[in-house]
């Protein structure tokens, strides 16, 4: 926890259009609660994110109360990678090509990104337009394949680049953090997702990486069963809400 109640975010800020901020705890009470109000004022923020936990009921009242709305129920899940066998783990989709990203897959991979992410907080929130939220997606998958992200695979079928998945490393242990995810509309419930996401923990597994998680939606169940047929299970779950003190 910082000093201060929130966290101004200025390439939020730049990118969207408004003065936004992210809330520098994951819990309330009334006194938080002034201070937050008394740090958004001071700064002219007109957003505010907030990450609570989804068993604090005191927080999840006082959200409500506030006028915080709810856009994401947030699942973040886990798995040890000691007994994942790149050699022997499940295959399907063998007309699937996994490969390393390269510059030249950038342009494709920012239009599947930018119709990839329905089931993310700012599409659910009706400040953030539909063409502000595809180009956040295809700023951050282009920024993640340029150097952003030290995994970075992309899938090829029939020639054509279907699908990419990225992922960070942890710079204190051997863990790692799947990123972003997404696949053609018309390459999807083909494998492509399933491959992408086993040739990950492959990479994982081969750059020493023993330890791997990611957060996913709530709503998004196609990729909650998918990562748990690959042995993921729940850590925790959590709630994210969007302040606005603007209409």
């Amino acid at each position: 926890m910082t000093d201060e109640p929130c966290l101004f975010l200025q390439w939020d800020t730049d990118f969207f259009g408004y003065r936004i901020a992210r809330a520098a705890v994951s819990a309330l009470d009334d006194q938080t609660v002034k201070s937050i109000y008394n740090w958004c004022e001071l700064h002219r923020i007109e957003c505010l994110y907030f990450l609570a936990g989804a068993e604090d009921r005191q927080t999840i009242r006082l959200a409500e109360n506030n006028g915080f709305r709810l856009v994401e129920i947030r699942l973040n899940m886990e798995r040890s990678l000691r007994a994942w066998d790149p050699e022997t783990r499940p295959r399907q989709a063998e007309d699937v090509i996994i490969r390393n990203a390269t510059p030249e897959d950038v342009p494709v991979c920012q239009d599947i990104a930018r119709t990839s992410y329905v089931d993310s907080r700012y599409y659910f929130d009706e400040h953030f337009s539909e063409e502000k939220w595809q180009a956040y997606y295809a700023t951050w998958i282009k920024k993640s394949l340029q150097g952003g992200a030290e995994l970075a695979l992309v899938a090829e079928k029939d020639n054509q680049v279907v699908g990419y998945i990225t992922g960070v490393l942890s710079k204190e242990k051997p863990e790692a953090m799947y990123e972003l995810t997404g696949v053609r509309e018309t390459a999807r419930k083909a494998g492509v997702g399933q491959e992408l996401f086993r040739a990950g923990l492959d990479w994982y597994v081969r750059h020493g990486i023993q330890y791997v998680w990611l957060a996913t939606q709530g709503r998004n169940v196609p990729t909650q069963r998918m990562v748990q047929r690959n042995g993921l299970i729940t850590r925790s779950c959590q709630l994210y809400y969007h302040k606005w003190f603007v209409d």
